[in-house]
């Protein structure tokens, strides 16, 4: 019997909050580089759109100064 390989978990509760978002952003960025032209522009705008909602929420997530 093989044991199944195990992937190490991530301690840091921050990474580990921000992994999912960081794999979309991956995702989406391959497939921008793989698109069509008429496709292109649509998934430029979903790119951006999680980049802003991205922005937006450590903007508002900061502490007060």
């Amino acid at each position: 019997m093989t044991a199944k390989p195990r992937l190490p978990s991530i301690r840091n509760p921050l990474l580990r909050q921000e992994f999912p978002w960081l794999v979309s952003e991956v995702v989406l960025l391959l497939i921008l580089f793989n698109a069509n032209p008429p496709e292109l522009w649509f998934w430029l705008v979903v790119l951006v759109v999680v980049l802003l909602y991205r922005v937006e929420r450590w903007w508002s997530s900061r502490p007060d100064a």
